[in-house]
């Protein structure tokens, strides 16, 4: 019975902390995400469609709406280099994410061809968790 007990003791923190360890710290309410544009070209306007659709599919962002406190504002800007690459354009995206507040959390610059925007997006979402960390509320 004590071989027993000691077993236990071994094991349970062992079943436990990697669960604990995995869970994020901001774990919780997903943030929620506004997608906002700076630039009136067609190909930033897809862009940001883009951007939001792949917010609406992570688990940890909701679309939102309205400036509402707490939420993430990500501006699409217009592209600011591209590059001939055969048929298409590679082109770069700079992604500003902010507070409501208008305080800047972070940048970062994404890369795409024109016909594969979704890749773009899919970076601005990855580049996002940083900034909404520093929301304060995750």
């Amino acid at each position: 019975m004590r071989e027993m007990v000691k077993m236990a003791a071994a094991i349970c923190p062992l079943m436990i902390c990697p669960l604990m360890l995995c869970a994020p710290a901001w774990a919780g309410a997903p943030t929620q995400v506004e997608v906002l544009r700076n630039g009136d070209d067609d190909v930033t306007g897809a862009l940001a469609t883009a951007v939001a659709q792949a917010f609406a599919r992570d688990a940890d962002f909701v679309l939102s709406s309205g400036n509402r406190a707490g939420s993430l504002l990500v501006v699409v800007q217009s592209p600011t280099a591209a590059a001939r690459a055969g048929i298409h354009y590679k082109l770069a995206f700079p992604i500003r994410y902010a507070s409501v507040q208008g305080q800047t959390l972070g940048f970062t610059e994404v890369t795409c061809q024109e016909n594969t925007l979704n890749k773009c997006a899919d970076q601005a979402v990855a580049a996002a968790g940083p900034a909404a960390g520093k929301l304060g509320r995750r």
